[in-house]
């Protein structure tokens, strides 16, 4: 069998028992944490204004819109609930090229309302769908600006929308041929308010490859390893097909490796050095106005990659600039959500800043060939003073939220729209996900009017 056919046949068989308990902990804890930042999403400029164009569009009411009244078609919540969701750039980070919750939880929800699937089922659809999308993107390494959540989040929202609507191997086959179509996104358009419609654009395609391939449309059944298909297009120099498959049903990336919850709302490139930043910082009591420069030495060439971003006007352009991120950091000694205003962007503090910090690439790194340029990943942050002394600070892991942490996270970002009265229960039944009969009921929790 071809991968296209593996992978549709393992999408197919596998059920709810075979797939680790510690898959389905990982699982819970991203939904949680990506209706949180939906709600959230709700009350920015993009959320207002994918309401007003959803309401616009209307729709057969098959399903609701987070943190609002409004119930339409499938695809339609699909599509508003995973840009809004994303509007903040505050969602998990993990397999499926950076942003798995993102993509999975607002097909599989809006399905799972529209048919009444039980919380079983949608574990399993967003478990299946994380495994597909993430052994695609750790095997497919592509060597163009693709926004990879785009690409193999739209592959991974097909394989979630599919297991759901229980389609056999042809049809699943075809749903991700349909799907291999759908996929795209630029990073040229990070730091806009195109990065959030990459998600949703993802999360809405899934439905509708899964919903015509279940009505007979059909799409090449080879999608994948076909010439001039899937890994044709989207896969690069390291592209290893083969390791698509490969332990497929006895390795789970999602059990394995898991996801990480984000600390700050911004582009996940930034956080490996903001940990070791803002301790570094809170240790030395630095003050901002007796540091000479900052040298940020790192694998990637400067200005690259997600962290594009070399000048800042808006907020949203913050969330994508390292040496912003920096800046502001080291003036407020902390990153939030009022860091990404165009409020704080364009105050002349942070902008004058930004001129003392020299991004560099790790030398290391330059000498490499370009096929193991990324083996080395060492990366440090060094603060040179104006009485001539240095702080430095190799960068690690970047820090993640673990355990209450995340729940604290869902319920300050829930309060943005729902009273204290009604922060609970979304967790309790999140917690609870795979005892739950219709997962309508977790919708009532997180909608208006319910």
């Amino acid at each position: 069998m071809g991968t296209t056919e593996t992978l549709a046949k393992w999408i197919v068989e596998t059920s709810y028992e075979d797939i680790p308990p510690a898959a389905y902990e990982q699982a819970k804890k991203s939904i949680l944490d990506v209706l949180g930042t939906t709600i959230l999403g709700s009350t920015t400029d993009i959320g207002q204004l994918i309401i007003g164009h959803t309401q616009e569009e209307g729709g057969n009411p098959q399903a609701r819109v987070i943190a609002t009244d409004i119930k339409t078609t499938s695809a339609n919540a699909a599509f508003a609930n995973g840009t809004m969701g994303h509007a903040d750039d505050f969602d998990d980070l993990g397999g499926i090229g950076g942003h798995p919750a993102i993509v999975l939880t607002p097909p599989s929800l809006a399905l799972g309302e529209q048919h009444h699937f039980s919380g079983r089922d949608v574990l399993t659809a967003w478990a299946v769908g994380y495994e597909v999308g993430t052994r695609l993107s750790v095997n497919l390494h592509p060597d163009r600006d693709w926004h990879p959540t785009a690409i193999f989040g739209t592959m991974a929202s097909a394989v979630a929308a599919s297991k759901l609507l229980g389609l056999d191997v042809h049809k699943t086959r075809m749903a991700m041929g349909i799907a291999g179509s759908e996929a795209a996104g630029l990073r040229r358009n990070f730091g806009t308010m195109t990065k959030p419609f990459h998600p949703g654009n993802a999360s809405r395609s899934g439905v509708v490859a899964a919903k015509l391939a279940a009505m007979g449309y059909t799409a090449d059944p080879d999608i994948i390893e076909g010439r001039q298909g899937y890994a044709d297009n989207f896969g690069g120099i390291k592209c290893n097909l083969p390791a698509v498959s490969q332990f497929l049903g006895d390795f789970y990336y999602l059990a394995s490796q898991g996801t990480r919850i984000k600390p700050w709302p911004c582009c996940g490139g930034n956080h490996r050095t903001l940990t070791g930043l803002l301790d570094l910082i809170q240790r030395y009591e630095i003050n901002p106005d007796n540091i000479d420069y900052i040298e940020h030495v790192g694998a990637d060439a400067p200005c690259t990659g997600a962290l594009l971003r070399d000048e800042v006007q808006l907020g949203l352009e913050g969330k994508f600039c390292l040496r912003y991120n920096i800046s502001a950091a080291v003036i407020d000694r902390k990153i939030d959500l009022s860091t990404f205003t165009d409020e704080r962007a364009e105050r002349d503090d942070v902008q004058q800043f930004m001129e003392k910090v020299r991004l560099v690439q790790n030398p290391d790194v330059l000498l490499r060939k370009e096929h193991i340029a990324d083996g080395n990943m060492d990366a440090s942050v060094r603060v040179h003073m104006l009485d001539g002394s240095e702080h430095n600070v190799e960068l690690g892991a970047a820090m993640h939220l673990t355990g209450d942490a995340v729940v604290d996270k869902f319920q300050a970002n829930a309060s943005f729209v729902f009273g204290e009265d009604r922060l609970a229960e979304p967790v309790r039944l999140v917690q609870n996900l795979e005892e739950l009969d219709d997962v309508s009921r977790l919708m009532d929790a997180v909608t208006i009017g319910s």
